[in-house]
């Protein structure tokens, strides 16, 4: 299976079919958290448990800044995840990623409001709002 591809595509539900759904809720952004070293096995994990989880990843520049693109990109270009996937897929589930209808809420982290507030986090707005002014 090696052009084996994960697609966005609004889910057709067919009878007689197994499905798992990792449920997407939100993402929050963090001035300072190292990426999760193995997205699927913290994805399967919570499978298994049947609970919430929890993943960090960096955010390069986006060409599209949708969330779901966004979260799609990190699933896709991750060889573990795929496989994962393809794990499932052979037990016969199918595997859905569920979004919400109105787009994926993102947040600022408690660290980011902090650094917001302080001394350092103040220069570089203004250093930004400089920038703008500029333009």
């Amino acid at each position: 299976m090696q052009n084996y591809k994960l697609q966005l595509q609004p889910a057709v539900l067919k009878n007689g079919t197994k499905y798992k759904m990792i449920q997407i809720t939100d993402l929050t952004l963090h001035t300072n958290k190292r990426s999760t070293q193995n997205v699927a096995k913290k994805i399967g994990e919570a499978m298994e448990r049947q609970e919430s989880g929890r993943i960090y990843s960096k955010l390069g520049k986006q060409d599209d800044a949708e969330s779901h693109a966004i979260t799609m990109t990190l699933l896709r270009n991750d060889p573990e995840f795929v496989k994962m996937v393809q794990k499932e897929e052979a037990k016969g589930y199918k595997i859905l990623i569920g979004f919400p209808k109105k787009g994926i809420p993102m947040r600022l982290g408690k660290d980011v409001h902090d650094f917001i507030d302080s001394k350092n986090g103040q220069r570089l707005i203004r250093g930004l709002a400089k920038e703008k002014s500029k333009d």
